[in-house]
């Protein structure tokens, strides 16, 4: 039986930053489920010259920011000469376009509900939790009707627009089940809010962690693990392993385990993995099952040209009647019949279509379409080809152009909730949870007074959930204090 001081578990993030602070005096093995490392951070070579992050895109803060200056050293963040498009294009669906000062009055304005929301909630005791739809949308209603620049038919556009925006942004199926105090008590990273990258994205980010880790076959790819047990006597733990590639199961041991799977296979499967320990499953279920946990899929359609704005850095569309359906072509109606796929997915696409972010990081045409909730989930079970078509032919209609003229070269479309080692995307504060929540699923497993088990990813950090910042400074806390615990 193979012996290890460390096991970590998940070749994430949190995991390789475990990984690197260990060292290499720690004889540690890394096991991840899946044929790469990254976890939901996966960079992805489109076409020739281009390649794309289908999760995590983005670098939060640039004060005081880790994942930055790692970035920044690494020369892989992209400047704000080369990403000098910064106009936001509004269509909508009946063929006008709203200008961009009236774009920037509702924002400033969603801005200031929230802000709103910030002061009347801020670490509030309520006696019942209070969603995020419970205030904000009502109140930006309010301050849209009290604006003499922006009719009343924009009302409601504008509303459904900035809440599918907020939807995206916390990765929740609904905002009713958002937790507007813990929400609006999120403390962002200090500085620019959304850095992009370079093309070729996170993925020098994760060679540079992998850069750390020997040679020596201290990462085992494919290996799955499937139950971990306290062996009292021996003061040990059993963990059992499924090497999918071989389609057999192996028993390691080891002195500590570094968690990092997402909180999405933890609702999936944590009560069969620790089975076999009733007390740990008494101190996390509760976390586990308040916590939210959402999807957020992309699809990106590449083009040989641009066909909209060209200093356009992303459309946003604006559905002005929500009931008149949206007209399939007939190229499109053929492929839903060939792919035996109901029309009514294609009015609930169309219908959930809100914005479409322009890629800065190359010349090469690339729009990103974005999705949320039911429907982000719905397009996993559709090829990448039609979900393309559909999106494309959203985006025509919208800008009044022919559908036919610049049809997308190629599609890619990001599957995180089918994938059953993530289950989803990132986590958010629900109306369930309290950040009681967090502490407890951060909450180091120790059934001997000795940290056994400790738990990683950006789901279990107090402040920057959702990040990779967070996953990052997890990864590295528990391996610290695995090292103190040895040491």
């Amino acid at each position: 039986m193979e012996y290890a001081q460390v096991i970590i578990v998940g070749g994430g993030i949190a995991g390789l930053a475990a990984a690197k602070t260990l060292g290499h005096d720690v004889k540690y093995v890394l096991l991840e489920a899946q044929d790469y490392l990254g976890g939901r951070i996966l960079t992805v070579d489109a076409a020739p010259h281009l390649t794309v992050d289908l999760g995590a895109q983005y670098v939060h803060g640039d004060k005081k920011s880790s994942v930055y200056e790692i970035c920044n050293e690494l020369g892989i963040i992209l400047s704000d000469d080369e990403d000098s498009d910064d106009e936001t294009t509004v269509a909508m669906s009946d063929g006008k376009s709203l200008k961009s000062d009236l774009m920037d009055k509702a924002t400033d304005l969603w801005e200031r509900a929230r802000e709103k929301a910030e002061e009347k909630y801020d670490e509030r005791a309520t006696s019942s939790p209070v969603s995020f739809a419970d205030f904000v949308p009502g109140y930006f209603k309010k301050r849209l009707s009290s604006s003499s620049s922006i009719s009343k038919d924009l009302i409601q556009p504008l509303t459904d627009y900035f809440m599918k925006l907020e939807m995206t942004e916390a990765s929740c199926d609904t905002l009713s089940d958002l937790n507007l105090t813990e929400y609006v008590a999120y403390e962002d990273l200090e500085g620019e809010h959304e850095n992009d990258l370079k093309n070729g994205g996170y993925r020098p980010f994760i060679n540079y962690f992998k850069s750390f880790i020997p040679n020596d076959n201290r990462i085992r790819m494919n290996c799955e693990v499937i139950r971990v047990k306290f062996i009292e006597d021996d003061r040990k733990l059993l963990v059992e392993v499924n090497h999918l590639n071989e389609q057999r199961t192996k028993t390691m041991i080891c002195d500590h385990i570094i968690w990092t799977t997402s909180l999405g296979h933890l609702k999936a499967n944590f009560h069969s993995i620790f089975a076999d320990e009733p007390r740990l499953i008494q101190q996390k279920q509760q976390a586990i099952a308040n916590l939210g946990f959402g999807t957020v899929n992309k699809v990106m359609l590449i083009y040989k040209k641009k066909f909209w704005h060209r200093k356009a850095s992303s459309i946003a569309l604006l559905h002005m009647n929500k009931d008149r359906p949206f007209e399939i072509s007939d190229a499109l109606r053929q492929n839903l019949q060939v792919e035996r796929v109901d029309s009514q997915i294609v009015q609930d696409i169309a219908n959930m279509l809100f914005h479409y972010d322009v890629l800065p990081s190359t010349d090469i045409p690339v729009l990103i379409c974005w999705f949320v909730g039911p429907i982000a989930i719905a397009v996993e079970n559709l090829s990448e080809q039609l979900i393309g078509q559909i999106c494309h032919e959203v985006l025509c209609r919208y800008l009044n152009i022919p559908q036919e003229k610049n049809p997308p070269v190629q599609i890619l479309r990001s599957a995180w909730h089918s994938n059953k080692y993530i289950r989803g995307s990132y986590s958010y504060a629900s109306t369930a949870s309290t950040k009681h929540d967090r502490k407890q699923l951060a909450a180091a497993y120790a059934p001997d007074r000795v940290p056994r088990i400790l738990f990683a990813g950006e789901a279990t950090h107090q402040q920057y959930y959702s990040t990779v910042n967070a996953a990052m400074e997890t990864g590295i806390q528990a391996a610290k204090t695995i090292l103190s615990t040895i040491n």
